[in-house]
């Protein structure tokens, strides 16, 4: 192989690893987003059926106040 073929190679081999080294790097960040969007879906269906639970409560209260007043 010719000094111009060892080149290209070398600059081959270079922006491979470049690459490689951006998408391990992009893919750990995804991870963390999906785990982070995890999280706060879980939180927010928490939250959901809380004000889901207090909904009810608050209007079995009105009905109550209804009737008595």
């Amino acid at each position: 192989m010719n000094s111009h073929g060892l080149l290209v190679n070398s600059c081959c081999l270079l922006v491979n690893s470049a690459f490689t080294r951006e998408f391990t790097r992009f893919t750990r960040e995804f991870a963390r987003f999906t785990r982070e969007f995890t999280r706060f879906t879980r939180e927010f269906d928490r939250f959901t059926r809380e004000f889901t639970r207090f909904t009810r409560e608050f209007g079995q209260y009105i009905q109550l106040v209804h009737l008595f007043a």
